[in-house]
């Protein structure tokens, strides 16, 4: 006979110390190795981002690794949304992903709505570099400024010979 289990719910109010815990692993087992990567964007959520000179909203962006050595593992990555205020490369870089992931036609002229959401549930093609923070001395895998494609068009690219989205020169083609 087995004995009596003594249950005890002041036991669930703990505390927990957060110093050392590594943020951008803990979801997905480790940091993706450089490279490209399958992935299925898990989750897209906004928030309001501190910059240097304004504050305006981005949309973080969860991928899961659904393919390869990296199989599991989680990635983000953030994409500054409009703002009077933000660089031409945050727009840029906004604007590639969002004709290549079809929420906006490449080309035109009209003013766009885009649902960042609608990317839940689809796959994305990633590329991945490592880059070491000056402050910190860490060494963070980032999301490239191109390094977001279309599964479907990247296999049509690489079918041809060419690498998605570059031209010759290494201009990026679709900008």
């Amino acid at each position: 006979m087995s004995p009596e289990i003594d249950y005890d719910d002041s036991l669930l109010q703990t505390s927990e110390s957060l110093a050392a815990v590594d943020w951008d692993s803990i979801e997905g087992a480790g940091k993706l190795s450089p490279g490209q990567h399958l992935c299925l964007v898990k989750k897209v959520s906004g928030y309001i981002h501190n910059f240097q000179t304004y504050s305006g909203p981005r949309a973080k962006v969860m991928f899961t690794v659904i393919k390869g050595k990296d199989k599991g593992k989680t990635q983000y990555d953030d994409v500054t949304l409009p703002h009077p205020q933000e660089a031409d490369g945050s727009r840029n870089r906004r604007l590639l992903i969002a004709s290549r992931m079809g929420l906006i036609t490449k080309g035109s002229k009209d003013t766009a709505q885009v649902n960042w959401q609608t990317l839940e549930g689809r796959q994305v093609l990633i590329t991945v570099e490592d880059n070491v923070s000056t402050k910190t001395g860490k060494t963070y895998s980032n999301v490239t400024f191109d390094g977001w494609a279309d599964p479907a068009t990247a296999q049509a690219a690489e079918t041809k010979g060419a690498e998605p989205g570059v031209a010759s020169g290494g201009a990026y083609a679709d900008i």
